[in-house]
């Protein structure tokens, strides 16, 4: 059988550069890329965070336990979008001047996904002012209601589909929650968590909060947000491409968190030269491997070292627990492949005509 190439022609109404080839712009018109300025991924092309509903009422919320010195729990998920969020959201309050925010994971074993009213039980052992969700959180209505119970404030960010009831917590930020003006709909979790983490920061500048205190630079945290993004597989619209864009540049540049440099030199890879498949295939796994075998903790607490020996540790600790669970998923796929042999299937009536094929 032969094959017949036809080169496509390049689509009517580019306004691309002249020095991207035919081919190129071929590419880029496939992806629905038609302006040089959609293949700009400077930040300054953000969406602003003022479309999100309910990020007004969140920020405040956080305003006000930084200003009173309010403690602050931070419920994560356990891949690796719920990893880099909870990193993300440590790090940026921290930096923002919180000194007292920590972090509570579920174990899929014991508590499954979620907010749940058994893990809110657990929470107020940590005595918290505020709970924040994050990557989680938008179908907990029982876990809502226990921990406004036990007085605790709760804001939601997540970026799940929504339910027809949402949770009755104090603030809400999710670009897919009904009503919301957010363009993109495509963000992650550590996306959202980021995007609040500017509109914090731009209510505490307004309020004088920095004349004092250094303002961080927010920049600092894209690594962590490149990685959650690429390793949770949301479809990278423009925004999302250049939260990944300027994360990786940063990585390139030897400007990443020590837990993510640590988790590339164990994967065997270069930091000069990583690619978005890099984070999906490598750096994601071995993150996600720490919460399907054990609980992600060891993997939020390589985000958050600081200290590189330490770091190098962790992440050698979830590249053991990455290399348990390939060889876990070995073994089934070879069990499952052993009972389809002794079932011999090509002897037996299956009902309907089925038939079962392996490859």
């Amino acid at each position: 059988m032969s094959v017949r190439i036809e080169r496509r022609p390049v689509p009517e109404g580019l306004s691309l550069p002249d020095k991207h080839s035919p081919v190129l712009q071929r590419i880029y018109a496939s992806r629905g890329v038609k302006q040089a300025t959609e293949i700009d991924y400077g930040l300054k092309h953000l969406l602003p965070w003022q479309a999100l509903r309910g990020i007004d009422a969140a920020t405040q919320l956080l305003v006000r336990a930084l200003r009173e010195k309010k403690r602050i729990l931070i419920v994560g998920d356990y891949d690796a979008d719920g990893a880099t969020s909870c990193a993300v959201a440590i790090r940026g309050l921290r930096a923002m001047g919180a000194n007292d925010v920590q972090y509570l994971v579920p174990s899929r074993f014991d508590f499954g996904y979620g907010l749940s009213p058994e893990l809110v039980d657990l929470a107020r052992d940590y005595r918290p002012d505020l709970l924040i969700t994050v990557d989680n959180g938008i179908a907990s209505i029982e876990g809502v209601a226990r921990a406004r119970s036990y007085g605790m404030q709760v804001v939601i960010t997540d970026h799940h589909l929504a339910p027809e009831q949402l949770p009755d917590a104090d603030a809400i930020v999710n670009p897919n929650q009904p009503q919301d003006q957010f363009a993109s709909k495509h963000l992650c979790g550590v996306g959202v968590m980021f995007y609040l983490l500017m509109a914090l920061r731009a209510s505490l500048r307004d309020s004088g909060w920095f004349t004092d205190r250094a303002e961080p630079n927010l920049a600092e945290l894209l690594d962590l947000v490149a990685l959650g993004t690429v390793a949770d597989v949301v479809p990278l619209d423009r925004n999302n491409r250049i939260l990944v864009a300027q994360g990786l540049a940063r990585i390139r540049a030897g400007q990443c968190q020590p837990g993510i440099l640590a988790l590339i030199e164990v994967a065997n890879k270069s930091a000069t030269h990583l690619a978005a498949s890099d984070l999906g295939f490598f750096l994601g796994p071995r993150l996600n491997a720490a919460g399907r075998l054990e609980d992600m903790s060891v993997g939020i607490e390589c985000l958050l070292s600081d200290d590189a020996q330490h770091a190098r540790t962790l992440a050698a600790e979830l590249h053991a627990l990455n290399q348990q669970r390939r060889e876990i998923e070995a073994e089934m796929q070879q069990q499952a492949l052993a009972v389809l042999d002794r079932l011999d299937l090509e002897d037996q009536d299956l009902p309907y005509g089925l038939c079962l094929h392996r490859s």
